[in-house]
């Protein structure tokens, strides 16, 4: 799918030729790549693709990539794949053992953030993304991309200890999602290789493959002929061309290569009819693909038929309302799908899916309207020109993309400059015939797989393929009304707003900041900036939320903003204002939680206006609607009862309502919590977190018009009503509860155990402490991850997690968090528990408080140049009441902190008396 993120791209047919003279030639011939980009190929076969660009500034991107995953892996190598791509992190030629991320790691590159990799079915894909301002790291990246090139070293001894990493990331996706997968990559597959060969391998395989049956395979398949390496970032682009022909032609290819067989699932005509009944799963699923072979974007003809489904597949979701429902899969081994999904009460599968089809009958033989495609034509235009508006500002990891497809899939492209113009000439060619041909296409009677999903308690309410086919061709014979398209043409508003004045403006220099105080008592920050071209983002936040509801109430309050935002606001419902902000770029959505109320939103300069005219209908004009309410409500008991018995998401609920002090708020969702929300109290509380503006302050961050945008804050938000109350939170005490708490939870059958171990209590907060407490979360990390992973073998992704709060009361909660086979949780308890106890005694190592001051230097460097980065940032500050411009007082402050500091700072606050231990085993037998 075209996004403003991933451009498959084209060129322009008026830039090549006459539109009839060589429309043939232009079919078939293959798209020109992006002109910014540098490409090329050495004798050796080896790839390169070189393109400079500056967001962010000082920072380069670097990919390598190879066509060679686990489907090229035999019987007796299922799982060495992804094995060698864990070997390439344990050592290589110029890096030995765990040299490599310990190296970056100081850098401030984090391991698993930043510095990672991935395998999947064709192809194996390493990133690595780097400071470009410092010569010798970016050589040693590109030394790094050598070694993992064909110089890893893939030693007994390693193997022996990431074997045990492997198998516990095995462990780790056990469940519900990795049981279907495998099931469910044969069957729609058709039985092809691409079912027998996920990359995470067999068991049997990764207890016993040895380094040389490893280093064969990488041997094999790491080549230079199947390689290429992508460079994207604030670089010199001859430079960088020169390097890489200097460290990468020397790669050899094997005397005796074995065949790089590309394969690809294939269709049958046949349909397909699979249940898969599992204890976790709720309710009764249904998935039916309609198949066919997926399309390699290479030619105008491709770029037109890839945009005529991209718009079919916008007016198909926009009949079912943005529910994901119906639309496009992509599918494993080159073949996509048409797909319909539903989720039912076990009673209920034979109405959810004929009403479904019914819909799709009507788009089928009604066929859709033209303003439905002109709608679905102006946002896809509109996408294309905000791409276009931001091209010199795209980040490198979003233009890396792109290229790395056209690498491993041959997939064009272009460049969003060349794209714009023709998806500007096709979309006017697009015809409505052409897109009410489609529905006839997709919903075929071959080649179609029926996968219904449930439990053995629901099995005898699981439908044959006889019966869905018997249903779908009922369908057929029910009478059908005409779709009606109820677009509205009146203002947003009802009643146009008296502007209000700006009382006061002050400006906050250090924060590039200007101050403003409005009539009504509403405070607006606005920070201009030059980030990105086209974006505004804003967010207003006043105290209260929730917290000053009663318990009785306290589901119609947590909920109250979603039931506006389904209902709508001014003139129009929530469908008709959908339709109003087709084609523009305007995010708007109330909130309330339990402390705060508020409004997240996005926009552009241009549409800045309508975002504040809708921020305007939601305060002072919220739909109140009962069938939306029903509506949503009802969903949400369907999702409720149909959600399974995940061990996981089960403990979780547990977990959080036990560190939520067993408070009636963090009880788990429930048909109870759910028949406790009532409309009008929902509605009156709404209104009435809204009703006075005095206490809020918005924040603006972009591409501001300070002028142009001061008439629009006072007729937009100076026009807000005003009581003059100034609500703040209520201290509802939801807190870790105080002691020690141990509790074990007996779930499941599966061999997995997941452990939360959590330290909390009072914390004195201050900008200088809460820095000293996030370096001791890093660092926790790192060694959870060096022992826990590393040297013991005894789980995946070890975690530390803190949490910091000032008001109502200064706390804090540090968590860690681990999966492990259930034989091994007492022994990691213990290894974590004396991590934690050496920071508290000894301090972390220089080393690694010189990381985690590394990471967050870096993370503000690149952090400072992102609109959402200062919003989020600034928003925090107005929430713990701190300065404005603590910010430019980060680094400074950083450079004080000492091990001394960090350890005495843990030794204070991180007590044993304030320490819950949660851990979820399989059931006993």
């Amino acid at each position: 799918m075209l996004t403003k993120y991933k451009f498959l791209g084209l060129l322009s047919i008026a830039a090549l030729c006459l539109p009839l003279a060589c429309k043939t030639q232009l079919d078939t011939q293959p798209l020109l790549l992006d002109p910014e980009l540098r490409t090329g190929k050495l004798p050796n076969g080896f790839t390169y693709y070189i393109r400079k660009n500056k967001t962010p500034q000082k920072r380069v991107t670097m990919y390598l990539a190879i066509k060679a995953g686990s489907i090229l892996e035999t019987d007796q190598q299922r799982g060495v794949a992804h094995f060698v791509e864990h070997m390439s992190f344990n050592g290589t030629k110029h890096f030995p053992k765990k040299e490599l991320s310990n190296y970056l790691e100081k850098a401030g590159v984090r391991f698993g953030a930043d510095l990672n990799a991935n395998t999947g079915l064709d192809e194996t894909v390493y990133q690595l993304p780097l400071p470009s301002d410092q010569p010798e790291l970016l050589a040693n990246g590109l030394q790094i991309l050598r070694d993992w090139a064909q110089e890893a070293n893939i030693e007994a001894e390693d193997v022996e200890k990431e074997r045990h990493v492997i198998l516990e990331e095995k462990r780790y996706h056990q469940g519900l999602t990795q049981r279907y997968q495998e099931k469910v990559v044969s069957f729609y597959t058709n039985g092809s290789r691409y079912g027998l060969r996920l990359p995470i391998g067999t068991e049997e395989v990764l207890n016993k493959v040895t380094a040389e049956e490893i280093r064969g395979f990488y041997k094999d398949w790491y080549r230079p002929n199947l390689q290429a390496i992508l460079v994207v970032g604030d670089i010199d682009v001859d430079q960088m061309e020169r390097d890489i022909k200097a460290k990468f032609s020397d790669l050899k290819n094997p005397e005796k290569e074995k065949e790089r067989t590309v394969y690809q699932a294939r269709l049958t005509g046949k349909n397909q009819y699979m249940q898969f009944i599992d204890p976790e799963i709720g309710g009764i699923a249904m998935e039916i693909f309609m198949k066919e072979s997926a399309d390699t974007v290479k030619t105008a003809t491709d770029y037109r038929s890839n945009l005529l489904k991209q718009l079919f597949g916008a007016m198909v979701n926009a009949r079912f309302r943005g529910l994901p429902i119906a639309g496009f899969t992509t599918l494993t081994g080159g073949l996509n799908a048409f797909s319909v999904n539903l989720t039912t009460k076990p009673a209920e599968t034979e109405r959810g899916l004929k009403s479904i089809w019914l819909e799709l009958r009507r788009m089928e033989e009604q066929g859709f309207s033209q303003a439905e495609l002109d709608r679905v034509k102006k946002t896809q235009q509109q996408k294309m020109e905000d791409a276009l508006k931001e091209k010199d500002k795209t980040s490198s990891e979003v233009l890396i993309r792109p290229y790395l497809q056209h690498f491993l899939t041959g997939t064009s492209a272009p460049g969003i400059i060349e794209e714009h113009k023709l998806n500007t000439e096709l979309l006017q060619d697009i015809s409505l015939d052409e897109v009410n041909a489609l529905m006839g296409k997709y919903l075929k009677s071959n080649n179609r797989d029926i996968i219904v999903k449930s439990s053995a308690h629901n099995k005898t309410f699981l439908p044959t393929e006889a019966t869905v086919q018997q249903w779908i061709e009922n369908v057929y014979t029910q009478p059908m009304t005409a779709y009606v398209d109820d677009v509205q043409d009146l203002p947003l508003l009802k009643k146009e707003p008296i502007p209000g004045k700006i009382t006061d403006m002050e400006e906050v220099s250090k924060a590039g900041l200007q101050k403003i105080t409005l009539s009504n008592g509403m405070t607006v920050l606005l920070k201009k900036t030059d980030f990105q071209n086209d974006q505004i983002v804003f967010k207003g936040l006043a105290e209260g939320g929730a917290s000053l509801s009663a318990d009785a109430d306290y589901e119609s309050s947590i909920n109250a903003a979603n039931i506006i935002t389904a209902a709508g606001a001014g003139n129009y419902d929530a469908l008709q204002l959908g339709k109003l902000l087709g084609g523009k770029k305007i995010q708007v959505s109330p909130f309330i939680v339990d402390n705060y109320q508020g409004f997240n939103g996005s926009t552009t300069p241009e549409d800045l206006p309508l975002a504040l005219e809708l921020v305007h209908a939601y305060f002072t004009e919220p739909r109140k609607n009962e069938e939306s309410f029903i509506t949503l409500v009802e969903r949400s008991k369907e999702q409720l009862a149909n959600a399974g018995h995940s061990r996981s998401t089960t403990f979780l609920d547990s977990a959080n309502f036990i560190l939520g002090n067993s408070h009636v708020r963090k009880k788990p969702q429930s048909l109870d919590r759910l028949n406790a929300i009532k409309l009008d109290k929902a509605f009156q509380f709404y209104k009435d977190r809204f009703a006075d503006a005095s206490g809020f302050t918005f924040l603006f961050v972009g591409n501001l018009d300070l002028e142009k945008t001061k008439p629009l804050l006072e007729k937009y938000l100076g026009s807000l009503p005003t009581k003059g109350l100034k609500e703040t939170i209520r201290d509802l005490d939801v807190r870790v509860p105080p002691g020690r708490i141990s509790k074990t939870i007996y779930l499941g059958n599966e061999q997995k155990s997941s452990v939360i171990l959590v330290y909390s209590g009072a914390f004195d907060y201050s900008f200088e402490n809460s820095i000293k407490m996030n370096a001791i979360a890093d660092v926790l990390k790192i060694n959870l991850t060096e022992r826990l992973r590393n040297q013991e073998g005894g789980t995946y992704v070890p975690n530390a997690q803190l949490t910091l709060s000032k008001y109502p009361k200064g706390r804090f909660s540090l968590a860690f968090t681990f999966e492990c086979s259930p034989q091994n949780v007492e022994k990691l308890i213990a290894s974590a528990q004396d991590e934690l106890d050496k920071i508290r005694t000894k301090g972390p190592s220089a080393e690694n408080l010189q990381k985690f001051k590394a990471a967050r230097q870096v993370g503000l460097q690149t952090g400072s140049t992102n609109n959402d980065f200062w919003l989020d940032y600034l928003t925090s500050q107005l929430m713990n009441k701190e300065p404005l411009t603590r910010f430019f007082d980060y680094n400074s402050v950083l450079n004080t902190i000492t091990p001394k500091l960090v350890q005495e700072a843990a030794a204070t606050f991180i007590q044993d008396k304030n320490y819950t231990r949660l851990v979820l085993m399989p059931e006993k037998k």
